[in-house]
């Protein structure tokens, strides 16, 4: 048969001329797909050449020409697709518990004012300041106190000067005036006496006359009374004598210890109200106790204080805790001293590291939760009442762990990887993933070992058995 009868159909194939791919092939996912849709063309090619051979009868050269234009059609490899990988290294991996709470002070002080019933003159700060010990906080009216104040100080000097004067002791001059009193009264004595010796003769005389009737009874009577009144002026003068006598003894001796210590017991009454006064004039001003930060202020001009009226919160030291509750069975994997991750959901930009400070003892009976106290770190944008997660550090492991870009989670929750084969081809591989770690990595439970070669960029788009050409 001539060459002219070789049937045309089929188009003819050079070295330099690329094949035509069928849609079929080009979208063929996997080996075996791509093995099942050659069967057919293979087949075809078969009959076609026992046909050709029959019926032409050629000679070995015209055979040679036909066997060449009906030879298997070669079928191009799918081109390699460009990806960058990164191997999966063993490292520590952190063991963790993950648990929710709130801020709150370490130490939140209540200042009230010790002063009750005066009136808030002045508020020198506001929520939000930070204080330091010892710092005036609030001024009260104090003007009552100044008035009592005044008043006490000089009844304590009154006293004072009473007190020196009785340690003093009398003056030379005081004792001379007692004595001359003691001269004069002592005079008026004698000459009560005489004129009494006067009265009481004539009495006696005028007795006798009486009874011869040469005066009346009436005379009588009168010289009598002379007689009592004489007495009576006695009397009274040696009863100023003893006690210009007992005047000019006490000039003499001083004044008697009792009246002294009398006197000092009056001056310490005098310094313990101006003491009394004074301590209420220094609660007047309402100081910070102790350095922090003030969380409340309650404090607000014109109000009248009271004992029981909390004026402000203060943080002590500015120093915060965050509270975590952990169920009661995950107790026995926290001690003091763990680091906790600390973040926000609300702040993303939150990330902080704290430690475990204390175990509250008691669990609650309704929850069935225990209470972590957290240090914090001193940052300017915790407040307390703020909601933030803390990751716990239990232990630390050697593990596996793989950048976690090279994850790509499936809809029913598992999570696969593409390896990287030894023929440039990549697999699909399932793998159990574990903790987040520092630096975009995972850990891996299962499914991997360390040097496998997983692909990072370009994984979306890639199928089981594709070919790869690694970008370094």
């Amino acid at each position: 048969m001539s060459r002219e009868n070789i049937p045309q159909n089929k188009p003819e194939f050079n070295g330099n001329q690329p094949p035509v791919e069928s849609p079929e092939l080009s979208t063929a996912k996997n080996p075996s797909q791509w093995f099942a849709q050659k069967q057919g063309i293979f087949c075809g090619i078969a009959i076609g050449m026992l046909l050709t051979l029959v019926g032409t009868r050629l000679i070995s050269s015209e055979s040679s020409v036909s066997a060449e234009a009906t030879a298997p059609v070669t079928v191009a490899q799918t081109p390699a697709k460009s990806v960058t990988v990164a191997e999966a290294v063993t490292t520590s991996v952190n063991r963790t518990l993950k648990a929710t709470g709130s801020v709150d002070a370490l130490e939140m002080i209540s200042v009230l004012s010790q002063a009750s019933g005066l009136q808030i003159e002045q508020v020198l700060v506001d929520e939000g300041d930070v204080v330091s010990r010892g710092q005036l906080l609030v001024k009260l009216d104090n003007a009552l106190l100044q008035a009592q104040l005044v008043q006490a100080q000089a009844e304590m000097a009154q006293a004072e000067a009473r007190l020196a004067e009785l340690r003093a002791g009398s003056r030379a001059e005081e004792i001379g005036v007692a004595r001359e009193r003691v001269s004069s009264i002592s005079a008026d004595v004698e000459r009560a006496k005489s004129e009494l010796d006067l009265a009481r003769k004539r009495v006696q005389r005028n007795q006798g006359l009486e009874a011869q009737g040469a005066i009346a009874r009436d005379r009588l009577d009168e010289i009598l009374n002379e007689e009592r009144i004489q007495k009576s002026n006695l009397d009274q003068a040696q009863a100023r004598l003893r006690e210009a006598k007992e005047e000019l003894a006490e000039r003499q001796a001083g004044p008697r210890p009792e009246v002294i210590t009398q006197a000092e017991a009056q001056l310490a009454r005098a310094k313990g109200q101006v003491q009394l006064v004074s301590e209420q004039l220094k609660q007047t001003r309402v100081l910070a106790p102790v350095s922090g930060k003030i969380a409340s202020r309650d404090a607000r001009v014109g109000n009248v204080t009271s004992n029981s009226q909390n004026l402000f919160n203060i943080i002590e030291n500015g120093r915060l805790e965050l509270r975590l509750e952990v169920p009661e069975t995950q107790l026995p994997e926290i001690r003091p001293g763990q680091t906790v991750e600390i973040s926000s959901d609300v702040d993303r930009n939150l990330q902080l590291t704290g430690k475990v400070r204390e175990i509250d003892p008691v669990v609650d009976e309704t929850s069935r939760k225990a209470t972590i106290k957290v240090d914090l770190p001193g940052v300017s944008s915790l407040q307390p009442g703020m909601f933030l997660r803390g990751t716990i550090v239990t232990s630390a492991t050697t593990g596996l762990s793989i950048p976690f870009k090279a994850i790509l989670p499936q809809s029913d929750g598992s999570a696969i990887v593409y390896r990287v084969l030894s023929d440039g081809t990549v697999e699909a591989q399932s793998v159990e993933v574990g903790e987040l770690m520092p630096n975009e990595q995972v850990e891996i439970k299962n499914g991997l070992q360390a040097g496998d070669r997983l692909v990072i960029k370009g994984k979306e788009y890639l199928s089981p058995g594709d070919r790869v050409d690694i970008i370094q």
